[in-house]
């Protein structure tokens, strides 16, 4: 199942100005990229290896839900291998907050390190 065409540019939209603003820090920059597949949002930071600086790795952020049946998002977060549902934030209509969360991320769950 795919997410519908209109949420889907919706969400592109956002994702674009988030993973902008993220580049844009004049403190602490970063690469994130995103991937949709299905209902499903994964954004990653890419980073350099530090023992090769010539390759990069891509370091799981957090997955972002669609629950076509509720109509909302919920928020995820790496915890070991698994994805785990953050609960600092409740599921929602409003894309936008999820987004919001990440970036103020006061748990340090998403900004790794």
């Amino acid at each position: 199942m795919e997410l519908p065409e209109l949420l889907k540019k919706r969400a592109e939209k956002l994702l674009f100005t988030f993973c902008q603003q993220a580049a844009d820090d004049e403190f602490r920059p970063r690469h994130i990229r995103y991937r949709i597949e299905g209902l499903h949002i994964n954004l990653y930071e890419v980073r350099r290896s530090a023992q090769n600086p010539e390759q990069h790795k891509q370091l799981p952020m957090a997955k972002l839900r669609y629950s076509p049946e509720l109509n909302q998002w919920t928020l995820h977060h790496q915890n070991g291998e698994h994805w785990q549902l953050y609960l600092n934030i409740t599921p929602t209509l409003e894309l936008s907050k999820l987004f919001s969360a990440i970036q103020q991320d006061p748990l340090g769950f998403f900004w790794q390190e």
